[in-house]
């Protein structure tokens, strides 16, 4: 491992107003995550973790037998995440819950400014068939606004309790009041854990694809998928050579709402050989990241909803970041 930068924890803030259905994805993230995950919550009361994971239960912290953690916040935030961090194994993967009234944005600063964590994104929880009636209450409206704006990725939930009507109506008014924020339908309360943490997109990804015979230059492939009854789908796209990080930012930004998520190793004009991860609004270059050993074709591995999205259109939106 090189340089504690290579150690840094990514980190997700899940947020979204009272009864949206934050509890029941941070269930699934300690009962389903591949990684070790470290859940802080505001109370324990709500978690409702099955007696058979449970592995240790000591003060504000409880251990699963599949190596994730649940830690209470009663002591604040600072305290917590404290808690997490001096585990032994550390978490892989920690996960924030933002109170029902509270800014989920305010709290991802936390992953921006410790240098022990990364941060992935703010996913936001709606409530299909309540939330423009939250939005319209004059007491509610300014932090559900706050909420919405924040996210990097909405979780469109309770989807069954709204007409297909309905439901794609509420879709364009999201889609219009955060400005074409990535968004994704949970099916059942559930949402594939890999569209909150980034998990599909590992560095060696691309060293997999380039070795199994991808092809060159800059085009999309599509990747093997172990589940391919979920709603997603994955695929490399091979940067051509150096690219103009001024215009990179600006293409990715650029985004069909679709794309959900990027992250991958390429070489910019202004960082060299740099992590990039983009997320709804927000593209980050990790110039602290040291890349795995034996990295292969440098791109960006895209998770985007499956069918919604040609990787041609996507590599025709990169080809202007090309460095002259």
């Amino acid at each position: 491992m090189a340089g504690t930068s290579a150690a840094r924890i990514p980190l997700t803030v899940v947020g979204g107003f009272l009864g949206a259905g934050k509890t029941t994805l941070l269930n699934h993230v300690l009962s389903a995550s591949r990684r070790r995950a470290a859940v802080l919550v505001n109370d324990f009361g709500p978690i409702d973790i099955d007696a058979g994971l449970i592995a240790q239960r000591a003060d504000e912290v409880i251990r699963l037998a599949n190596g994730c953690v649940c830690c209470s916040m009663a002591g604040g935030l600072d305290d917590a995440l404290a808690r997490v961090l001096a585990l032994d194994p550390p978490p892989e993967w920690i996960v924030i819950e933002a109170s029902g009234v509270s800014d989920p944005g305010r709290i991802a600063q936390v992953g921006m400014c410790d240098p022990l964590l990364q941060l992935e994104g703010v996913v936001v929880l709606v409530d299909a068939a309540n939330v423009q009636a939250l939005a319209a209450d004059p007491l509610l409206s300014d932090t559900v606004a706050r909420q919405l704006r924040a996210a990097d990725l909405l979780v469109l939930n309770k989807t069954d309790l709204a007409t297909p009507e309905a439901l794609a109506q509420v879709s364009a008014w999201l889609r219009d009041v955060t400005q074409g924020a990535a968004m994704v339908e949970a099916r059942e309360g559930r949402v594939d854990l890999r569209c909150l943490s980034g998990e599909a997109m590992p560095g060696a990804s691309a060293h997999r694809c380039a070795h199994a015979g991808c092809g060159h230059a800059s085009h999309a492939v599509a990747m093997s998928d172990p589940e391919p009854d979920h709603p997603f789908q994955s695929w490399l796209w091979e940067a051509p050579g150096m690219l103009d990080a001024d215009r990179l930012t600006g293409q990715l930004r650029q985004m069909p709402r679709h794309l959900l998520r990027a992250k991958g190793w390429v070489r910019t004009d202004r960082h060299g050989l740099v992590l990039v991860q983009w997320a709804g609004r927000r593209v980050r270059y990790d110039t602290q990241a040291a890349p795995p050993e034996g990295l292969g074709a440098a791109g960006l591995v895209f998770i985007g909803l499956r069918d919604a999205i040609d990787p041609r259109q996507v590599s025709a939106l990169l080809a202007p970041a090309t460095a002259a």
